[in-house]
C-alpha cells in the first residue's frame, strides 16, 4: 500500500511501544528461539538505549539469565528490505564495537595492559563481549522473496569457506506460532488474518472486546490507516475489531467507491477500475482490503500503485 512517511512512523512507534513490554517481548523470543521454553524471563530484561553509534534499533533489551548476558534486539519491516541481513549484520557489529570501545577506553584509564599483546588489543585476553541476538518481524502481505542471509547477496560460484550471517526473521502473514502470551498471540493471529483478507474468520473468531492499545497494534501492523484512525477516533476504551471492519465497509460504500467500482466493471473499462483504485490507495485503505471489497486482481492493483507514483 502507498503510505505517507509520517503513517509509517506512527506504526513504527506503535510497535515498538508494544514490543518494549518485557512479557510481550519475552514471550516472542521464547517462542521463536527456544520453542516456547520460558528461559528467557520478563524480570531478567531490561530495556537499553537502542542508539548505538549512529543508528537506533527499533526495541534492544540487555537479557541476565541462565545463559549469561545477552542484548537482544527487534526490527520491525512493513516492506521487504533488500539488503536487511547486512542491515542486520552491521546493527549487531556495532553494538560489539561499542563495547570494544568501552573496554578499550577502560583499559586506557586505569593503564593497565602490561603485554605486548595486551597494547597491541587494547584488551585483555580475559575480556569478554555481550553476544547480540536480532530478530526481523515481516508485516507484509506477501513472502520475503529475496535475502535471507549474507550468502544470498554475492554472486560467486563457491561459498564453502564463506562464513554467512542468516537473520532470524518472522513473517507474520504466514506466522503459526502459538504465542503464551493472549495478547501478543491476539496480535499476531489477527494481523494475519488481515494480511490474507480472512475477513470472515475475523468476524467470527473476534467478537470479544480487546484494549484499544492493542487494536492499534493490529491495524499498525497490517498497515491500515483507515482502520487506524478509525479505532484512534473511538472512545470506548473497549474495541470489536469485527465491528470496526464492518464499519469501513459501510462507509466506503457510502461514498460510492464500491458503486463506481461496479459501474466501471459494467463499462469494462480498466481505466475506470484503476480510477476506483488510486482513489482507495490515496485514502490510506490497506491492500488486503482492497482485494477483499473488489475482487480485482492483485497485478491491476500494482499498477494502480504505480500510477500514483
Amino acid at each position: 500500500m502507498i503510505q505517507k512517511e509520517n503513517s509509517f512512523g506512527t506504526f513504527d512507534q506503535e510497535i515498538n511501544t508494544f514490543f518494549k513490554d518485557a512479557h510481550h517481548f519475552a514471550c516472542l523470543i521464547n517462542t521463536c528461539l527456544y520453542q516456547g521454553q520460558e528461559i528467557v524471563k520478563p524480570e531478567n530484561l531490561m530495556l537499553v538505549d537502542p542508539k548505538i553509534q549512529a543508528y537506533t534499533r527499533d526495541v534492544l533489551m540487555l537479557w541476565n539469565g541462565r545463559y549469561g548476558s545477552y542484548y537482544l534486539g527487534i526490527e520491525n519491516q512493513l516492506i521487504e528490505n533488500y539488503p536487511m541481513p547486512y542491515r542486520i549484520l552491521q546493527y549487531d557489529c556495532l553494538v560489539y564495537k561499542d563495547q570494544m570501545d568501552i573496554l578499550e577506553k577502560e583499559h586506557r584509564k586505569k593503564k593497565d595492559l602490561r603485554s605486548s599483546e595486551e597494547f597491541l588489543s587494547g584488551i585483555k585476553a580475559s575480556d569478554r563481549l555481550i553476544p547480540c541476538i536480532t530478530i526481523v518481524i515481516y508485516y507484509g502481505t506477501r513472502p520475503w522473496q529475496t535475502n535471507f542471509s549474507m550468502k544470498d547477496m554475492f554472486d560467486v560460484k563457491d561459498m564453502s569457506s564463506l562464513i554467512d550471517f542468516k537473520m532470524n526473521l518472522i513473517e507474520v502473514h504466514s506466522d503459526t506460532h502459538q504465542y503464551k502470551d493472549k495478547e501478543l498471540d491476539l496480535v499476531f493471529s489477527m494481523t494475519r488474518d488481515i494480511l490474507n483478507a480472512n475477513f470472515n474468520t475475523i468476524r467470527n473468531k473476534y467478537k470479544q472486546g480487546i484494549p484499544k492499545q492493542v487494536a492499534l497494534v493490529i491495524a499498525s501492523m497490517a498497515k491500515d490507516e483507515e482502520l487506524y484512525q478509525q479505532i484512534k477516533e473511538e472512545e470506548k476504551e473497549v474495541i470489536v475489531m469485527c465491528e470496526s471492519l464492518d464499519r469501513m465497509r459501510e462507509e466506503a460504500k457510502a461514498e460510492g467507491m464500491i458503486l463506481g467500482r461496479r459501474d466501471g466493471l459494467i463499462q469494462g473499462e480498466e481505466k475506470a477500475e484503476l480510477r476506483i483504485l488510486t482513489n482507495l490507495l490515496k485514502k490510506g485503505i490497506s491492500d488486503s482490503y482492497i482485494l477483499e471489497i473488489t475482487g480485482v486482481s492483485s497485478e491491476l492493483l500494482m499498477k494502480a500503485k504505480q500510477a500514483i507514483h
